[in-house]
């Protein structure tokens, strides 16, 4: 079973041998390859997927059509590389998101709304969503959604919430391949998120405590109205306190 220290530890995958590390981490360390990823990156947002050259791109970062082929491979790899670019930018949100809530399945139902409703309407991922069998067991788009949900999931194993029979690279090829789900919906609405993971989401990543998915949907929908009823009650105190009416 994976470990993981403390939350804010990145959980090691099963896939990290097989892919280089640069491809895993958005640090800028000023590498050619680093450059050409943000030129493109861009160029993108200046002018669209469809419209992006190589030799725009590699002019944009001061480097010759050649060695822009011979550090990314192809356009299409280079898309692929703008794409987990940008999805590791969606991390640190759905992180933020994640940490304003209480309970592991409060906490991965907010990042499969955020994911399902923001991710699609970016041109680069949607393209990489778009090609569902090639990327949804791509080693370096499982390696993102691990340091996003891996540490969560964690969390949930030490805490009796998630079941800890399957490995955590399997629940979190399992949460990619419903983010890829949601995201291609029609209807992404929360309301429609919530409903997907609660009745068939849940279920498969719950401890098995003689509940049904059922009862832990009726139970965390408890939570929330009781957290919302919380915080209603203490905005009405410091009201009451600061003597508004």
């Amino acid at each position: 079973m994976t470990t993981s220290s403390s939350s804010k530890s990145p959980v090691r995958s099963r896939s990290l041998t097989s892919v280089n590390a640069v491809d895993f981490h958005s640090r800028d360390d000023g590498t050619v390859k680093d450059r050409l990823i943000r030129a493109a990156d861009e160029e993108i947002t200046a002018r669209g997927i469809n419209a992006v050259q190589m030799e725009v791109v590699a002019k944009i970062a001061g480097v010759s059509r050649a060695t822009a082929f011979r550090q990314l491979g192809s356009v299409s790899e280079m898309l692929v590389q703008v794409a987990l670019l940008r999805a590791r930018r969606h991390v640190l949100q759905v992180e933020a998101i994640m940490a304003a809530k209480t309970g592991v399945f409060a906490k991965i139902e907010a990042a499969l709304v955020y994911t399902a409703q923001e991710l699609p309407s970016d041109p680069s991922i949607s393209a990489l969503i778009a090609q569902h069998s090639a990327t949804v067991h791509d080693p370096r788009v499982h390696q993102v959604a691990v340091d996003a949900m891996g540490p969560v999931l964690v969390e949930g194993q030490q805490s009796g919430e998630v079941r800890t029979d399957i490995e955590i690279d399997e629940m979190v090829d399992f949460l990619v391949e419903q983010t890829y789900l949601a995201a291609e919906e029609i209807d992404r609405s929360e309301d429609e998120v919530i409903r997907r993971f609660r009745h068939f989401i849940i279920p498969g990543l719950a401890a098995s405590n003689g509940f049904s998915g059922e009862r832990i949907s009726r139970t965390m929908e408890v939570q929330v109205a009781v957290g919302a009823a919380l915080d209603a009650l203490n905005n009405l105190a410091d009201q009451l306190r600061h003597g508004k009416p």
